[in-house]
């Protein structure tokens, strides 16, 4: 995102300083993105679903980690019967060799949680990627028709930073901030 930011810093200077000096009738305004983006409709719809999606997760892998769990229990109970000085040499042979199957259990079952969880992750990771592109698609393009029909020259984000940490738009007239009428925009017909 802050190359898209740099991008835009870079678009508002070259527009003010391009050809010398800004032509009068070129109207500039400004957008608090973060902002529109948190109070859009679709954004909280969507955050609820993953965050849905995430409980779900949480409650397959906790199943999973009590399942090694008990296997674990099991196997210390097994091995320690293995060591028991009281039972037969046979008896304590086929207590070591069902410890033993229990420990090629538990590590199978730990690199299955492993794999479940690395899997899970990035399915996430993807589809929060793929929800956010979507949502920032339609923002843009609510913003490019809502500029062009008010006709102004460029809108500018004024929530980013620059690689400094400093804010990519210093100052500007909050008359010239359209955030309000974009959120309004985008929520119109929210179900």
């Amino acid at each position: 995102m802050s190359g898209i930011k740099l991008w835009m810093a870079g678009l508002a200077l070259a527009l003010c300083c391009g050809a010398g000096v800004a032509r009068a009738e070129d109207k500039i305004v400004f957008v608090d993105m973060d902002k529109v983006f948190s109070e859009f409709y679709k954004t909280k719809l969507a955050d609820a679903q993953l965050k849905d999606q995430a409980d779900e997760y949480k409650t397959e892998r906790t199943k999973m980690v009590d399942d090694f769990k008990k296997l674990q229990d099991e196997f210390k109970e097994v091995r320690d019967e293995a060591q028991n000085t009281a039972l037969s040499e046979e008896a304590r042979n086929e207590k070591r060799n069902t410890a033993e199957e229990k420990l090629v259990e538990l590590r199978e079952m730990e690199g299955k949680i492993r794999r479940f969880e690395e899997s899970r992750r990035r399915q996430l990771d993807e589809q929060m990627k793929r929800v956010r592109d979507k949502l920032v698609e339609e923002i843009k393009t609510t913003i490019s028709t809502y500029a062009k029909t008010q006709g102004f020259t460029a809108v500018l984000d004024a929530s980013g930073e620059n690689l400094n940490g400093v804010p990519s738009v210093l100052h500007y007239d909050a008359r010239l901030d359209i955030t309000t009428a974009v959120v309004d925009l985008l929520n119109t017909g929210k179900k």
